[in-house]
């Protein structure tokens, strides 16, 4: 009864969006099935479905910054590490927040970076 809304500040959720205004993530638990057949519906293409995790691992900057700890290691890049394993670990952002990449009119897109869920809608 009280939804979905969920607010994210330094890799901390709360349930107040009003808390941090311009300083947090606001997100909510969507039914990805349900955009899909409203997306088809209206003359869209789900081109793509993946979790934030095999997009962010497959798009190349875990990479980078891994070669920068490599070659420093210094503080400042070991805690951008951290904060990049947050978002990618599944017991933590990694698995929970999704992307879906819709399109209409463009031929076949190149899709989204990482192992494709469309299977999963």
């Amino acid at each position: 009864s009280a939804g979905t809304l969920v607010g994210h500040y330094r890799h901390r959720a709360h349930v107040d969006p009003f808390q941090l205004p311009g300083l947090q993530d606001i997100s909510a638990w969507v039914d990805f099935s349900a955009c899909a057949d409203a997306a088809r519906a209206a003359g869209f293409a789900v081109a793509g479905f993946t979790t934030q995790a095999q997009f962010i691992l497959n798009s190349g900057v875990f990479d980078s910054r891994a070669l920068a700890i490599g070659a420093g290691a210094n503080r400042a890049a070991a805690e951008q590490a951290r904060a990049l394993a947050t978002l990618v670990l599944p017991g933590e952002m990694g698995e929970r927040f999704k992307l879906m990449l819709l399109s209409r009119g463009l031929g076949t897109p190149a899709g989204l970076p990482g192992r494709d869920f469309r299977s999963r809608l």
